[in-house]
C-alpha cells in the first residue's frame, strides 16, 4: 500500500511541471488588428492532455496562450463562425515557464464564406471562382453576368485586379489556396477587339492579349465588398 502511494505521488509531481506560454497578434490585409477572433493552437506531435488550446483576440488583436506543452511544435490557426481562412503560423514553444512572442503577426488576407465568396481584406474586393474547365472569353463574360451568388452584382475583373492575386511562391499556382483551380490563365474583362482579350497567367505573373477562344483559361468573378 505504501509503495503504491509513493509511486502515485511521483507520477503526480512529474505531470505538474511548469507549462509554456505564447503571445501573438492577428491582423487583416491592411495590418489592422482583428478583435474577437478565435485562435487555435494545435500540437503537431500529440501528447495526451495537450492536444489543442483556444484563445480569443482582444481589442488590439492580441491573443495569449498559457499552459502549452514546453519545447513542442504547434500550428496556430484562426476560426470565425461566418468564414474560414488559411492564415496560420507554426511555432516551437519555449522551455518550461517561458512565454514567447510570435515574430510576425498572423495576417488574415483572405477569408472565404460558406457560399464560396472570397474576400480580400486588403483591397475589399470579393471574388468567386468559376467552373474549373477551359472557358472562352465570351463564356466567361456570360457566366459572370449571370452569377447570382450572394445577391449578385458580379463582373469580370480588370487587369489590375487580377494582378493583386499573384503572390509568388504561394501554393501551387502563386495564389491563395482559396482560389481552387487547375488552370493557370484567368480572363480579364478587357478586350482589344472581336478576337482578343487581356489574359493573366498565374504561373509567372505575365499577362497580355490572347485569342478569345477557350484554351486553358478560367473565369473569376469580382465585385466591390458589399
Amino acid at each position: 500500500m505504501k509503495k503504491g502511494t509513493k509511486w502515485s505521488i511521483i507520477l503526480l509531481v512529474a505531470g505538474c511541471g511548469k507549462k509554456s506560454g505564447l503571445e501573438g497578434k492577428v491582423v487583416d490585409g491592411k495590418g489592422q488588428p482583428i478583435s474577437g477572433l478565435k485562435v487555435i493552437a494545435k500540437q503537431l506531435q500529440l501528447i495526451k492532455g495537450y492536444e489543442q488550446f483556444e484563445a480569443t483576440t482582444g481589442s488590439g488583436g492580441i491573443f495569449t496562450f498559457n499552459g502549452l506543452y514546453p519545447s513542442s511544435e504547434y500550428v496556430i490557426s484562426v476560426w470565425h463562425k461566418d468564414w474560414s481562412s488559411d492564415a496560420k503560423a507554426q511555432v516551437t514553444t519555449g522551455p518550461e515557464g517561458e512565454t514567447i512572442t510570435l515574430k510576425e503577426p498572423i495576417q488574415v488576407k483572405y477569408t472565404q464564406s460558406t457560399d464560396g465568396v472570397i474576400t480580400d481584406t486588403a483591397t475589399a474586393l470579393e471574388w468567386f471562382v468559376g467552373p474549373d474547365n477551359s472557358t472562352s472569353w465570351d463564356q466567361a463574360q456570360a457566366w459572370c453576368g449571370g452569377l447570382s451568388v450572394a445577391d449578385g452584382g458580379w463582373r469580370m475583373p480588370t487587369r489590375a485586379e487580377l494582378k493583386t492575386l499573384y503572390i509568388k511562391g504561394l501554393g501551387e499556382r502563386n495564389m491563395a489556396p482559396a482560389f481552387k483551380t487547375t488552370g493557370w490563365w484567368v480572363w480579364s474583362g478587357e478586350q482589344r477587339d472581336s478576337s482578343s482579350a487581356w489574359n493573366f497567367r498565374s504561373n509567372d505573373g505575365e499577362e497580355g492579349w490572347y485569342d478569345r477562344d477557350p484554351a486553358s483559361e478560367r473565369a473569376f468573378a469580382v465585385r466591390s465588398r458589399k
